[in-house]
């Protein structure tokens, strides 16, 4: 017997352009891309944080 997390499909279909996941994206690998995303979001902030602080010391 197929494992569930082998056999999903998700209920929505996805659009050319779209950020939906292809159909066989399990619950699994999907969480995992949001946590990825999390991470890069995180690691983005303080990218900006620290070049704006960084230009607020040069331009005073």
């Amino acid at each position: 017997m197929a494992d569930a997390a082998e056999s999903w499909q998700t209920p929505y279909t996805s659009l050319p352009g779209s950020s939906t996941p292809p159909p066989e994206t399990n619950p699994k690998e999907g969480v995992r891309d949001l946590w990825a995303f999390f991470w890069l979001s995180v690691a983005n902030t303080l990218i900006i944080a620290v070049a704006g602080l960084a230009a607020w010391f040069w331009v005073h």
